[in-house]
This record gives C-alpha cells, structure tokens and sequence, in this order.
C-alpha cells in the first residue's frame, strides 16, 4: 500500500483562486486519520541536509534508460525504486567485499519512504547517494538521495537487514540527525 500527499493551486490570470471554506469543510471530512492536523503533511518534513551531497557517505552512478520512462520521458517511480535497490545493493557489496565473480549478498531493503522533488528524465547520468542513518539488532537504516550533479531530485529512507554488513561500515551514521 502506498500514501503520499499532493498540493494542488488552481489560479486563473489574477492568481490563486480560493477555495470556497464549505469545499474545504468537505474535504477536511474526507481525510484519513494517519494524515495529522490540515495543513500538515502525510510525510515527514525533510531535512535541509538531506539536499546536500555532502550528507551522503557513498555514491552508486547511474544512467536512465529508455525502459526507464513513462509517457512524459520521465522515469518511471517503480524503475526510480529500483535505483534505490541498486544503491543499497552496490553499498552492501562494497561493504563486504564481494569481488564481480562472487555472490551478490541478499540484503534488500523490505521498506521505502520516497519524496520526489524533481523530474528524473532520459537521457540523463545520475548518483544515488546513501548514509547510514542507524543501525539496530536486526536492521539498518539507510537515507538515500538521487543527484543529477548537485541537484537533489529524491530522497528516501529505506530499513533492511543487517546481514553480514562489517561494523566499521555502519559507523558511517551522519554526525548530525
């Protein structure tokens, strides 16, 4: 299941129009309980850090594909996930040490929280970035951007296990939460 939160201004030539307090009245009656109080968002408030490349501790390039794009030649949200999957999967493998001739660790994340900022496009080069927000038990933490140079167009927090991951790698936990 999926949730998200829209801000959508109707204007003509003069500029914003108002929506009329009974529409607004309705459609207050209409909002989910897990969405908190008008005016706020269904998702948590990003962290001016998370824009900034200097938050991320390793970085995976990619290139969009044609596959990639929807009808608009924007590249589509699942294939965006899945940049985040490669990320991760890139980091895990440097992490321990797995050579091109060997296994792949199965380490996926089992959870995303994505905020698109920007228009991800083909054709286009592109980072994934990633830090380790935290580490527990069981899991690991991850906060992740997509970059297109220093411009930040997504980020996303992803939870997965903790597998075989080194300790000195997940010492990579930013300075300032």
């Amino acid at each position: 299941m999926g949730r998200g939160d829209a801000t959508i201004v109707l204007a003509d030539d003069s500029g914003s129009l108002q929506l009329p307090d009974e529409l607004i009245a309705d459609l207050d009656g209409m909002r989910l309980p897990e969405t908190g109080a008008p005016g706020s968002s269904a998702s948590t408030r990003l962290r001016p850090e998370r824009l900034h490349r200097a938050h991320y501790s390793y970085w995976a390039p990619l290139r969009s594909r044609i596959g990639d794009v929807d009808s608009n030649q924007h590249v589509n949200f699942i294939a965006l996930a899945t940049w985040y999957d490669e990320a991760v999967a890139a980091y895990t493998s440097d992490s321990i040490g797995t050579t091109a001739g060997g296994s792949v660790p199965d380490l996926p994340p089992w959870s995303y929280r994505i905020q698109y900022l920007g228009e991800v496009t083909y054709p286009g080069d592109y980072e994934v970035a990633l830090t380790v927000r935290s580490v527990d038990t069981g899991s690991v933490h991850y906060e992740l951007g997509v970059f297109r140079g220093s411009t930040c167009l997504g980020v996303a927090d992803a939870i997965g296990p903790h597998g075989e991951l080194p300790s000195r790698r997940l010492q990579l936990v930013p300075a300032k939460l």
